[in-house]
């Protein structure tokens, strides 16, 4: 057996990795932002060294002279634990002092804005920065460009403590937020706790519905919930009923049976004997008739709780069923016939349960058997009007008065010596297919039964 999965780690879990990827994604860019700041703040510093050095350049009569000012020594060293390197020199490459070994971009011209380049030198990665000025004398006029490079440990420090100061933020963010999550997936999943609740404590006999507001989300898992337990009432409400009716109509059908037997056993006249006898025959075929009746009803209340219909064409299932049913009373002197009103090569579909259908019709035929008189004529006709179709059975029996109509078609009503379940039977049929049933009198004074059909169309209704 699986092990089963929890929905609250599933959620929890995923919001954990979307916290995740979130994170990683904040903390490159925040990677991203400290270099930049660090580069940028100790950049400041090598600009302010450079612009104080170029400030204090000038010509004399011997040349371009520097001097290197406290400032700006004092700038480059707030940044302790780095080493410093610096040249200053003239446009033709003329080192005025410092180191000449520095390193220099390709096809660098000297001009008045600072230009910033990393690269490795003596073993370090270092940040360099080149500025120049124009110097114009007397009899001179050229560019001088101060050098000064810096290696990178402090301001890798300075990022790095940035990094590490944010994510600890980020972190704390994350946790704070995740249990923000925990209590909301716990909030979320409060009403299925609640369904599972109202379940698990429910007597056997409790069909009531699931009383709870659930939100949008749940409501539908509610409603199908609630909708099972109505259908799962109803089976067993159809059972309950189907097994007293059949208690009672059976130990009355078996008890009148038992006094007609007992009764023939004590007569001492022959004629009288053998007429309990046939008395005590018909008693037993009303009995078989009543209990293949009641389980007939039953079969269709429970198949039209579980079985689907299908899409077929309506006047070949009439056709089959009619000719398996008419077999059956070939014995009486009965005329049967099948008019089709419907169109040629047309084809009809309805959503039909054949089984059902069977069993209405014999119950028709049945009963225009049993309370008609010879020769017994039965008609079935097939129409169509509309977006609906006909099925109508006529006989030439007593027929039933219009007031009694809708009696009849409950169970056990019945105006003759029957059990009073053929019609109940048909209207049940007529209800699992969602069609209407009618009950008029035929033009041969008997009975017009009329199931009016929707028909279904490719895909279905």
């Amino acid at each position: 057996m699986a092990a089963h999965h929890s929905l609250r780690q599933r959620l929890l879990v995923s919001m954990a990795a979307g916290f995740a990827i979130i994170l990683v994604s904040i903390a490159i860019g925040i990677w991203s932002y400290a270099r930049d700041a660090a580069n940028h703040s100790y950049d400041r510093l090598l600009s302010g060294a450079a612009f104080a050095i170029l400030e204090r350049a000038l010509v004399t009569p011997t040349g371009p002279s520097v001097e290197i000012p406290y400032s700006a020594l004092e700038m480059i060293g707030l940044a302790e634990s780095d080493r410093v390197f610096y040249r200053i020199f003239t446009a033709d490459g003329e080192t005025l002092t410092g180191s000449e070994n520095l390193p220099l971009p390709e096809n660098y011209q000297p001009n008045n804005q600072p230009e910033f380049f990393d690269t490795e030198h003596s073993g370090e990665p270092v940040r360099f920065l080149l500025q120049g000025r124009f110097l114009a004398g007397a009899s001179y006029g050229d560019w001088i460009v101060v050098q000064i490079g810096q290696t990178r440990i402090a301001r890798s420090a300075f990022a790095q403590e940035m990094m590490i100061n944010a994510m600890a933020l980020l972190l704390l963010v994350t946790v704070v937020g995740l249990g923000f999550v925990w209590f909301g997936i716990n909030r979320a999943l409060a009403p299925l706790i609640g369904i599972e609740r109202q379940l698990r404590h429910r007597e056997p006999t409790d069909f009531s519905p699931i009383l709870i507001t659930p939100p949008r989300e749940v409501a539908s898992l509610t409603r199908s919930i609630n909708g099972f337990i109505l259908r799962h009432k109803k089976s067993l409400d159809n059972a309950q009923v189907f097994i007293a009716d059949v208690a009672h109509q059976t130990r009355t059908s078996l008890g009148a049976l038992h006094g007609l037997l007992e009764s023939a056993s004590r007569q001492s006249n022959t004629k009288d004997t053998r007429t309990r006898l046939k008395q005590a025959e018909e008693q037993a075929e009303r009995t078989i008739r009543l209990t293949n009746q009641l389980l007939s009803h039953a079969m269709i209340i429970h198949r039209a709780d579980n079985t689907p219909r299908e899409r077929k064409e309506f006047i070949d299932v009439i056709r089959t069923v009619f000719g398996d049913i008419v077999r059956d009373y070939l014995k009486y002197d009965a005329d049967f016939s099948i008019e089709n009103e419907l169109e040629p090569d047309v084809p009809t579909f309805v959503l039909i349960d054949e089984v059902g259908i069977r069993e209405a019709l014999r119950n028709l035929i049945d009963n225009a058997i049993k309370y008609g008189r010879e020769p017994y004529k039965i008609g079935i006709i097939v129409r169509k009007s509309a977006e609906t179709c006909h099925l109508i059975v006529e006989d030439n029996g007593p027929g039933i008065d219009a007031e009694n109509h809708a009696t009849v078609l409950e169970r056990f009503s019945s105006f003759g010596t029957g059990s009073g379940l053929g019609l109940a039977i048909v209207k049940a049929v007529a209800d699992s297919h969602d069609a209407r049933l009618c009950l008029t009198k035929s033009e041969q004074g008997g009975l017009r039964v009329e199931l009016v059909f929707q028909i279904a169309g490719r895909t279905g209704v």
